[in-house]
């Protein structure tokens, strides 16, 4: 009996000293652009809430000013996904040979980018732009497509459009009636609308074809793709679980507050009016034909192509409604 009870107790002290041992967590180097808005702000949300960890991933975010740095990312190897990048230059990169894949839509529709005038100015709306002088981005760009989406829509054939620097160069512009109206998008100028400054007048979504057309994308290095498959689901899963959360109540919002260093009530502000669920959604891409067709007049692209053409830029890891 006492050698049966030795036994055991050397079985239990082997079991508890023997140490366990797990998978490691798979690195996925992610490059994110324009730290401090909503909507690049799911990946480093979800990092706080473990979403990615839960997937045996461990995200390493690259930082990164703008979107204009994304692809070179991707195409070195130094980053293996990036989100928020354009579709069109994604496109224009993959074209050009570029072992770029597109995993998922990351933003359809622009909610977030806005135009607006003096709140004592006479314009109130698109409508009011005949003739006059508007702030517009640099030709060629999501927003100056997107302006001139509005423009047409409204029957407003004859304004002059003026590219400026940033959004508050336009803000000052406008405040000095140098031009009727400007463009923006939050963080930007959040505090001159919620203290009355200035109103909004037009809002990308305003028009049904941007509200309808995929604008932003998450991309990954092709080989890294194929190597790490398996890790790039695990991403996409916990980035949409991440989404769900920052649209889920206060909770998700405080924590943004936070992490970009934003009053709570600015930031309840932007996302109830300059933000939506349904723009984020990972599902579908929309829009094609427009996106193809803005990436030709902006000469990204040296011919014209069909959705045909370039369905090998898509790799859909996360499967529709998965």
């Amino acid at each position: 009996m006492r050698n049966l009870i030795a036994i055991a107790l050397a079985v239990l002290f082997l079991s508890c000293a023997t140490p366990r041992f797990t998978a490691a967590a798979e690195t996925v180097k992610v490059a994110v652009p324009n730290r401090g808005a909503w909507d690049t702000s799911y990946t480093e949300l979800g990092l706080q809430q473990g979403f990615f960890k839960e997937q045996g991933i461990d995200v390493q975010i690259i930082h990164v000013a703008d979107e204009a740095s994304l692809e070179q990312l991707l195409i070195s190897g130094n980053a293996d996904v990036a989100v928020a990048a354009g579709f069109s230059e994604v496109l224009a990169a993959w074209i050009k040979g570029a072992p770029i894949r597109i995993i998922s839509p990351e933003a359809t529709g622009a909610p977030d980018i806005y135009w607006f005038a003096k709140l004592d100015a006479p314009v109130a709306s698109m409508t009011d732009l005949h003739g006059q002088v508007v702030g517009s981005s640099t030709p060629g760009s999501l927003r100056n497509f997107i302006l001139l989406t509005l423009l047409e829509e409204a029957s407003v054939n004859d304004a002059r459009l003026v590219p400026i620097g940033t959004a508050d160069e336009g803000y000052w512009q406008v405040l000095n009636a140098q031009l009727a109206a400007s463009w923006s998008a939050p963080p930007d100028l959040m505090q001159y609308l919620i203290a009355g400054e200035i109103r909004v007048i037009a809002r990308g979504n305003d028009s049904p074809q941007v509200r309808n057309e995929t604008v932003r994308v998450n991309a990954a290095n092709a080989k890294f793709l194929a190597a790490h498959r398996s890790a790039v689901l695990g991403f996409l899963r916990a980035y949409k679980k991440s989404v769900d959360w920052a649209y889920s109540g206060r909770p998700p919002l405080e924590a943004y507050a936070k992490l970009s260093g934003q009053g709570l009530e600015l930031v309840e502000y932007t996302v109830k009016n300059f933000a939506s669920q349904t723009t984020a959604q990972l599902d579908e891409i929309k829009g094609e034909d427009r996106v193809l067709a803005e990436a030709l007049a902006a000469k990204r692209i040296p011919h014209a192509l069909t959705r045909k053409d370039i369905r090998g830029v898509y790799d859909f890891v996360l499967k529709q409604g998965s």
